[in-house]
């Protein structure tokens, strides 16, 4: 197992998500088909949003992967939507999913649905026979049974009325409820339901909590007391999770979680929402998911398919590939995979769904949802990296998110979760979070950044929650001349000390912490909560071998097996001394565990493996061959797992691994460990020893059931080699709780120093089984596209007379960090020899992120390079004698240090008509709530102000202050004014026409009209819902007695190179809307083969044709711009703001010092300026943000200086309120 093993003391069951619905085609390019995995799926949340987000008469295949190991969650899942399918009413369908208890009419619904499922689900061809089975897929029989067991369940704990039985269920939610209460609620405002309403937080945070509250006191959403009386049945779907019957729910769980109301919040009238509103507002928005999905499915277009498959996240994952990889012929190529950890049941893929219906092992996005919290990153990546799809350039997405907070600083968060420096992992792996190096996000987390300091001060008071979600892609696939390189390139090459020196860093990183001595020296804040992470081992030795194996498959392709063992020998002698010195000390018992995996996964092989064994041990020397590995298994006694039952408080959840040692004093740990509660049954001979396991019934429930744990160690470990007396050494097997500071805290009095909790010596018949150990096989490679095959070369290239032929990585071994990539250019005309060894000089420029130019005579060539470079710093190297040419290039990462993106900040890709942004999320602007500008007050829109202000880093603040400012931080302040005049703050009223004037030609030729402001619901900001038109002159005549016409234009200054950026960002606004129309045959950007056409001013449009006045209903509204309607674009605008894990957002200090608990005085003084922009703007009379006194002499919050109020009495009633939004203008504000 890559993932160690825990014992299952304690589970959490989450029938609810506990994050707000996303969209998982948000990456995608508009109608392509997609192949998604929810690789763990929780709820149905997000499948639900993603469908409601495509357009209504959409044709594109969307088919779903659900996967998860928890059949009672699954089982929820399929009936929610059969319900929606069957057209259930829908509060019977609300109340079923959301609510422990149940009225008499919902549980009728809820019988005779459970019922239709078991009639169906008889069989895996039974299934297929139902009319579910149209939308509704299964991947393996397993899943079925153990789907229709559980929905049988259902249907037995639905007893009659007021009988014995049902008001024993009910009590078991009501004592799981109240314990539930007791233990984590009453402790202050709930923030974790309350994120998805983004940066209106702080007038969410106490209703949200109030809803919480009541949801958790009543077990229901219902605030209507007749309605509470008559839920008279415990809901059976809260009673049954993986650990079988039990109310086993998550302390958060919070049925507004999944919902976006943030409209509620920034759209009430004159009154505020109360709870009952709340609830409704996600009743209303469940209906429109639920009407979307119905509609799909009933389509005789439909193209949907949602397809549940019971398992273990990683088990699954590896299934997928090895199914890529050999197809139905998977089991003789490979170990069975088991369904999950704690069990012998076989993870089996029908043959029929996926050879006959063709479902998709490889997927074009995938998304991990938070699991990365729980398996850690790099599980993640060996899991999901051979899953993806990397058929074109918008394909092979990968999501992660984290929530637990592991650091106080959100500029460390991310990286020490990693394995490896980010630049390391994408030259390596071959992906890279896109905000990495864009340098800017369109998703927001800042109200994230502003909770954490609002919670800044003790450790007590530290969040435990810190919400970041990450894309991920292959780098290069933003870079259009990159991608025509693809394949066509050498592989990567490391210098072996060098990758040798890298992969040492990061075994460091994952198993650092193991160290006790280095655990205590290097914990410098929070210690008990670095002690309660010290138990939460994430990785095994296995893990880091898998790492290594796909480290070799993918970064390291081009090397010799001469090369990989001399890394890997270069490797190996550096964790040796580590482990006899300070660094490691104690690593010295793990390394016969790395060096079993090593061999075992055929990465490398010690030559003691090779030698033969002596002395060996009784029962193996009576084997008709001894391989160089073996598998013990050990029985033990259930009754020995007192010790843990008895601890469950202190720790629920402790990491077990198994100990070889001897009374030679040799001691070796190994964390791969599979356990099942069961039996050992012996099916073979003295001579040939195989076993199988019985498992016990009940599975993780079996109380009674001995504990079959095995794992794999080196042969001749067990043969005494290197001892002085190897005939008289007792080995003895134990299973042992893995110790940490946190461990050893609660165990060692009672299990010891080695922390056993069962022992037995190796000759012990009973309780240890040894079988022989075969190797794994050979990876073999993925028999599907991939970046590996070379697109159509460039027209550049075409009969070139000289080629890239190597291509090298120069590391900085002390940090361990990649600083720059070196090209070789081998020259194989003898007349090019001859024009370089006569002395030409080539010329070598840069072309784009990824790519750099070299000509020579009248040849010109680009060279590709993996990651984005930093050309103006180039070197080039000569060899006239040896006829070749070295660009070395230092990599453009990390940001802000270096810009990646420099070239195009917004880069727009297009293979053949397929054209999309590749880092700007798709928004479904029809389906996005408007925000509520013209009957709003100012105080009601006072959130967006510093919402938009946040867009910029405490690093783009100082650089605006001394007006040094980069493209990106003008680019943001645009958006800023623009967005600050859509809604009439500080100007008096809403403007929504706007001309980029720029400052430097004194002229204007894009004109973007606002028809309307949006919330991005799922990504916590808002958008411009707008058109965009460029004068140029194939549109003057006709544009010009329209635009006359129009009048009340904001000019808006644009400064320096400003005007170029804005061009090239356009494309990707359209693209990041586009629903309605395609790109034709005819486009402008295939006849002219760029994106954008043009970036000078006056220089023509930079839009193709293909969109011009499509779906411009917004337009059409408007009188005055009616006319022009049929020559602009729609587009999408919103903020794009600082990525906290680059570079500090907020200046803390400053919100330190702002964290008082009385109000800022109230003071004289100006608003915070904004991008000068010009225009006629109607003054109007501030109002006291209070009472909403009108007067011309209010008084300044001193604070945010942005709100005002007529006395110190009323900005006292109103801090409660202000407080948070007046410290986020704090760190804002210049």
């Amino acid at each position: 197992m890559s993932f160690p093993l825990y014992w299952p003391g304690k589970y959490h069951f989450y029938p609810i998500g506990n994050t707000s619905a996303v969209s998982l085609t948000r990456d995608l390019p508009a109608s392509v088909p997609g192949n998604i995995l929810l690789l763990p799926c929780g709820d149905p949340r997000n499948v639900l949003f993603t469908v409601y987000c495509e357009p209504p008469s959409t044709t594109r295949k969307l088919d779903f992967t659900c996967v998860d190991f928890d059949a009672g969650l699954l089982a929820r899942n399929v009936l929610l939507l059969a319900m929606i399918m069957d057209d259930v009413p829908q509060p019977f369908i609300w109340d079923i999913f959301f609510d422990m208890y149940l009225n008499d009419k919902s549980v009728s619904a809820l019988v005779v649905q459970c019922r239709k499922l078991v009639a169906c689900s008889g069989s895996m061809q039974d299934w297929l026979s139902s009319p579910y089975s149209s939308v509704l897929r299964f991947a393996t029989a397993y899943t079925v049974a153990e789907l229709r067991r559980v929905w049988t369940f259902y249907i037995d704990h639905t007893p009659p009325a007021a009988s014995e039985r049902t008001l024993a269920l009910r009590a078991q939610i009501e004592e799981g409820r109240n314990a539930i209460r007791s233990e984590h609620h009453g402790v202050g405002l709930v923030s974790s339901s309350a994120r998805s309403s983004g940066p209106l937080y702080p007038q969410a945070v106490s209703l949200y909590s109030e809803n919480f509250e009541h949801y958790w006191k009543t077990g229901a959403t219902s605030y209507d007391k007749q309605v509470l009386n008559t839920l008279s049945h415990a809901n059976p779907t809260f009673l049954f999770s993986r650990l079988g019957e039990g109310f086993r729910v998550h302390y958060g769980t919070d049925p507004m979680t999944p919902f976006h109301l943030v409209a509620l919040f920034g759209n009430y009238s004159s009154t505020r929402p109360t709870a009952p509103q709340m609830v409704l507002a996600a009743q209303t928005e469940f209906r429109e998911w639920c009407d979307a999905f119905r509609a799909q499915a009933a389509s005789p277009q439909s193209v949907l398919a949602v397809r549940f498959l019971l398992g273990d996240a990683l088990h699954v994952a590896r299934a997928f590939d090895t199914w890529t990889r050999h197809g139905p012929l998977q089991t003789t190529y490979q170990t069975p995979i088991t369904v999950w950890p704690w069990t012998v049941d076989l993870l089996e893929l029908s043959v029929e769904e996926y050879t006959i219906h063709k479902a998709p092992t490889l997927f074009d996005v995938v998304d991990t949802s938070n699991l990365s919290d729980h398996v850690g990153y790099l599980n993640i990546f060996l899991a999901t990296i051979p899953l993806l799809s990397f058929a074109t350039p918008w394909s092979g997405v990968l999501y992660t998110e984290s929530l637990v907070a592991q650091r106080s600083d959100a500029t460390t968060q991310f990286s020490s979760m990693l394995p490896a420096e980010l630049t390391t992992i994408a030259l390596t792996l071959g992906i890279c979070p896109v905000d990495a190096l864009s340098g800017f996000a369109t998703i927001c987390n800042t109200h994230e950044l502003v909770l954490e300091m609002l919670n800044a001060g003790s450790n007590a008071n530290r969040r435990q929650q810190f919400h970041q979600v990450l894309t991920w892609r292959r780098p290069y696939t933003g870079d259009p001349e990159a991608q025509l390189l693809v394949g066509s390139h050498p592989s990567l090459n490391f210098d072996p000390l060098d990758l040798a020196s890298c992969l040492f860093d990061a075994y460091v990183r994952l198993f650092g912490s193991d160290d006790a001595y280095r655990f205590w020296k290097t914990t410098h804040e929070d210690l008990p909560a670095s002690i309660a992470r010290s138990a939460l081992s994430t990785y095994s030795r296995e893990t880091f071998v898998l790492f290594l194996r796909l480290i070799r498959a993918r970064g390291c392709a081009g090397y010799s097996e001469d090369q990989w063992s001399k890394v890997i020998e270069l490797l190996l002698q550096r964790i040796c001394k580590a482990a006899t010195c300070s660094e490691l000390p104690f690593e010295s018992p793990y390394h016969q565990d790395l060096s079993a995996q090593l061999h075992r996964y055929r990465v490398y092989t010690y030559p003691v493996y090779h030698e033969k064994l002596q002395a060996l041990p009784e029962r193996l020397s009576m084997w008709t061959s001894v391989p160089p590995l073996v598998r013990i298994y050990l029985e033990v006694p259930y009754k020995k797992f007192a010790v843990l039952h008895n601890t469950l408080k202190q720790m629920p959840t402790p990491t077990l691994q198994c100990v070889v040692h001897s009374t030679a004093t040799y001691e070796n740990g190994f964390q791969s460990v599979d356990a099942t509660f069961g039996t050992i049954m012996e099916t073979g001979t003295a001579r040939s020893p195989s076993v199988s396991i019985r498992a016990a019934d009940g599975g993780l429930n079996a109380t009674r059931s001995p504990l079959v744990v095995s794992f794999v160690v080196p042969t001749w470990t067990l043969t005494g080699k290197g001892t002085s007396d190897p005939d008289n050494i007792m080995h003895m097997v134990d299973l042992c709780v893995k110790s940490s500071p946190a461990s050893a805290r609660v165990y060692l009095r009672t299990l010891g120093s080695r922390l056993a909790i069962f022992s037995a010596r190796l000759s012990d018949l009973q309780h240890v089984h040894v079988v022989p150990e075969e190797r794994l096989p050979p990876v073999m490679p993925s028999p599907v596209v991939s970046e590996t095959e070379p697109h159509t070369p460039s027209t550049q290239q075409n009969g070139c007379p000289w080629k890239q032929t190597s291509l090298r990585a120069e590391m900085d071994s002390s940090r361990n960090i990649v600083l720059s990539l070196t090209a070789k250019l081998g020259l194989e005309d003898l007349a090019l020899k001859k024009v370089l060894a006569e002395g030409a000089f080539p010329t070598v420029s840069q072309s784009s992120p990824f790519t750099m130019r070299v000509s020579l005579g009248e040849h010109t060539i680009a060279l590709f390079y993996p990651l984005p470079v930093v050309g103006d710093k180039q070197k080039t190297r000569l060899a006239r004698k040896s006829s070749y040419i070295e660009v070395v290039v230092p990599i453009a990462m990390p940001y802000p240090d270096v810009w990646a993106m420099r070239f195009n900040p917004f880069p727009v890709v297009r293979e053949k008509t397929m054209i999309f942004a590749w880092n700007m999320h798709h928004v479904p602007l029809d389906r996005l709530p408007v925000v509520d500008i013209r009957s709003a007050t100012h105080a009601k829109l006072e959130w967006i102000g510093p919402h938009v202000g946040a867009q910029l880093s405490q690093r783009e603040r100082r650089m605006r202050e001394q007006e040094t400012s980069d493209i990106l931080g003008l680019v943001k302040d645009t958006i800023h004014a623009i967005i600050v005049h859509v809604t009439g703050l500080q100007t008096g009223r809403p403007r929504n026409l706007f001309a980029l004037y720029d400052a430097t030609t004194k002229q204007a030729d894009t004109f973007l009209f606002i028809s309307d402001l949006r919330y991005d619901i799922a990504s916590h900001t808002v958008v411009c819902d707008g058109y965009v038109l460029t004068l140029c002159m194939s549109l003057a005549s006709a544009i010009h007695s329209p635009m006359s016409k129009v009048t009340d234009i904001v000019s808006v200054n644009v400064y320096g190179e400003e005007l170029r950026a804005w061009k090239q960002l356009l494309p990707g606004l359209v693209e990041r809307c586009r629903s309605m129309w395609e790109h034709g045959e005819n486009c402008e950007y295939i006849a002219q083969g760029r994106i954008p056409l043009s970036l000078e001013i006056n220089a023509g449009d930079p839009l193709c044709s293909c969109g011009r006045g499509k779906d411009v209903r917004g337009m059409e509204r408007v009188k005055a711009w009616k006319d022009l309607a049929p020559f602009v674009t729609r587009i999408a605008l919103s903020p794009i703001f600082a990525v906290s894990y680059l570079e500090p957002v907020f200046d803390v200090k400053m919100f330190e010092s702002a964290l008082d608990t009385e109000p800022q005085t109230p003071s004289s003084g100006a608003n915070a300026s904004n991008r000068e922009a010009t225009g006629a703007i109607a003054s109007a009379p501030e109002r006291c943000r209070k009472c909403s006194k009108a007067s011309g002499d209010l008084l300044r919050c001193s604070g945010c200086k942005s709100v005002s109020y007529c006395s110190r009495a009323c900005q006292r009633g109103d801090w409660r309120e202000h407080r948070a939004t007046c410290l986020l203008r704090s760190g804002t504000n210049t």
